[in-house]
């Protein structure tokens, strides 16, 4: 049975991807305070990418590897007004 790497070259990458325009996008002083021109193509160069890079690898990501069907639990417990009142409370 061959055994499934705990983290794929994806997941790297995307996570490398997203620390890195994280770490563009909080550089101190950059833009310039009150600089409407440079504010405009900082976030268009940090934000925007940041954006697509973090739904795009999940997207990516949870294609490849799917969670698990939710069980269902409806008849293994009962309600919990039902537990309190026969506690003897409410």
């Amino acid at each position: 049975m061959v055994k499934e790497p705990a983290y794929k070259k994806t997941e790297k990458w995307w996570l490398g991807l997203v620390v890195l325009f994280y770490a563009l996008y909080n550089i101190p002083g950059l833009p310039a305070y009150g600089d409407s021109g440079a504010a405009i193509w900082h976030g268009a160069l940090t934000i925007i990418p940041l954006w697509i890079i973090s739904y795009g690898g999940m997207v990516v990501l949870n294609r490849q590897r799917k969670l698990k069907p939710a069980r269902d639990c409806s008849g293994e417990a009962e309600p919990l007004q039902e537990k309190m009142i026969a506690k003897g409370g409410v």
